[in-house]
């Protein structure tokens, strides 16, 4: 009696315990991991890369064989939400959002109205702020097709992954949703959106080009407007002002010098009635190539300085055309001479002085000059 007891309060246990009956395999499910917007006629244009996790791994292990399929659906609306819901009618089973890797906005977006995107996206619980944000003025459809190395996943390209690309050559540094909500909130600040293009003669295979992805510039928005497009060449003294910056080279006249870790300071001040600001970076590197061993290492150090002095106004003015702060100088007046934030007007003339220190570390093979 005790034991058929027993096994009446087993049977009854076991029917409350949870099962695993809406358990899905991975290969069975489809995941988001890049979305695109663009705005034409007055409607938006919502993309969607979708990524097989069932090849992920394979892919980046040893390449495999056919590579990763990747899917980029498109769908069109008067708004973001009901563009994205398009994709809902053609897609066969449940597409998952907690993997987005990038976010991708054409010009036209962003003008559109950029911050509005992250309240529609916010509100879906499984959307993150941690995607990476990018900007392009090319196909969006183009940059999501883009393939990575040796057949591997797109996750492992400079959209998915940038920090690996940067960490190498730090020109232009990733954006994070938000850091970029950051700029947009904090007065003063502007946020510099970095722009991808493809590159279609830098890589080919056996048997035709390949197309790979690149940071060519950024979109500068303010207090969500717009405000321009510079190019990578224009922004050679953004990364002498960037903390983060891991490697970057310097060419002079006689040698190419890698340098790294620099730490940049601003100084806000009054001369004759304006407010003008002073720049104060120290940067610290060593010789990758000598091109001439006529100059000591002094010398060297001399000549570096006075290029990133050049790289830092040349930057500070190109972004005065479009009218964009690429320093932050305003941000920098709200924190310390909070009454007068609102009325700078910035110039050319604003950036007064620029102090460069540049200490070479390691020389390599050059002989130093005595």
């Amino acid at each position: 009696m005790k034991a058929a007891k027993l096994l009446v309060l087993s049977i009854c246990c076991m029917l409350l315990l949870s099962g695993c009956w809406d358990n899905k395999n991975i290969q069975d499910l489809l995941y988001a991991t890049a979305i695109g917007v663009d705005y034409k006629d007055n409607n938006y244009e919502a993309y969607i890369q979708i990524v097989s996790f069932s090849h992920v791994a394979k892919a980046e292990n040893a390449g495999g064989n056919g590579g990763p399929q990747v899917y980029v659906g498109k769908g069109k609306g008067k708004t973001l939400s009901l563009a994205l819901g398009k994709l809902y009618d053609t897609v066969q089973r449940r597409l998952f959002w907690s993997h987005v890797r990038a976010l991708l906005f054409t010009e036209s977006a962003i003008q559109a109205g950029g911050d509005e995107y992250f309240d529609n996206l916010k509100r879906y619980r499984e959307f993150r702020y941690t995607p990476w944000i990018f900007g392009t003025k090319e196909s969006i459809e183009d940059i999501l097709k883009t393939p990575a190395f040796f057949k591997m996943s797109p996750i492992l390209t400079i959209l998915g992954t940038p920090e690996d690309n940067y960490i190498q050559r730090s020109f232009i540094k990733p954006l994070l949703a938000q850091e970029y909500q950051i700029y947009l909130n904090e007065p003063g600040d502007t946020a510099l959106v970095p722009t991808l293009s493809i590159d279609k003669s830098a890589w080919q295979t056996e048997r035709k080009p390949e197309p790979k992805l690149k940071i060519n510039g950024v979109f500068a928005v303010r207090k969500h407007d717009f405000q321009g497009w510079l190019g990578q060449k224009q922004l050679s003294g953004l990364r002498w002002m960037t903390k983060s910056t891991s490697r970057t080279a310097v060419e002079t006249k006689y040698a190419v010098i890698s340098l790294e870790k620099p730490r940049p300071k601003i100084a806000v001040t009054k001369q004759g009635g304006k407010t003008v600001f002073h720049i104060a970076v120290k940067v610290r590197g060593n010789i990758v190539e000598l091109l001439s061993d006529k100059a000591s290492e002094q010398e060297l150090e001399k000549e570096a300085e006075e290029r990133i002095q050049q790289e830092i106004r040349s930057t500070y003015e190109a972004g005065l055309k479009i009218g964009a702060d690429v320093y932050n100088f305003r941000n920098a007046m709200f924190k310390k001479r909070f009454n007068d934030w609102k009325t700078i007007q910035l110039t050319p003339q604003s950036l007064d002085r620029i102090d460069v220190h540049v200490n070479i570390q390691h020389t390599g093979e050059l002989q130093k000059k005595t």
